[in-house]
């Protein structure tokens, strides 16, 4: 027989757990006597981690505010030349087909099959009114949808008896879920 004797060594939990914190004990005090890469609380200033901080209940919220406070007490300052978004130049009217798409009734569908197309969707929400838009999420690699949709329509009347309607409607093999969409910006 050729080959050399292998000797077995087996640990229980306790064993290993006993060396895990035998290291980790090791390896503070490395970092304590080094002074470099300490873990250091930004609530606080404590040698803890800012989760684990006692104080960040307390001094959490006070932090916060404060941060809030300079946040709006400083106006964004910009270099000469630099880009501004029309939508916060001074003296420019707002777009109004944004506004538009922002002000018109939207309504969120969930719960929908991953076969469903926009031409199903438009049929079973035509009924109810004129649809000025309608987005069904889908899967930018396989073209598979998501499971939810919005349905944008002219009137809010329309909108509110699609809702109303549809809610707990049964689909082919799914129950949809209607709601109102909440606006992009929350």
């Amino acid at each position: 027989m050729i080959g050399d004797a292998v000797y077995l060594t087996l640990a229980t939990k306790k064993d290993q757990q006993e060396n895990k914190e035998e290291d980790m004990a090791e390896k503070m005090t490395k970092l304590k006597s080094s002074g470099q890469g300490m873990v250091v609380c930004r609530i606080c200033k404590g040698p803890h981690w800012t989760k684990q901080c006692p104080y960040k209940d307390t001094l959490g919220v006070a932090l916060d505010v404060q941060q809030e406070e300079a946040n709006t007490a400083k106006p964004p300052t910009r270099a000469p030349g630099a880009y501004v978004p029309p939508s916060i130049r001074k003296g420019e009217v707002p777009n109004d087909a944004t506004r538009q798409r922002d002000e018109n009734p939207t309504i969120r569908v969930s719960n929908l099959a991953e076969e469903t197309s926009e031409k199903d969707l438009q049929d079973l929400f035509k009924p109810f009114g004129p649809v000025s838009r309608i987005y069904l999420a889908k899967d930018k690699n396989t073209g598979i949808s998501k499971g939810f949709a919005y349905i944008t329509y002219n009137r809010r009347d329309s909108a509110e008896q699609a809702l109303q309607t549809l809610h707990r409607y049964r689909y082919g093999h799914l129950i949809l879920q209607v709601e109102w969409a909440k606006p992009s910006g929350s």
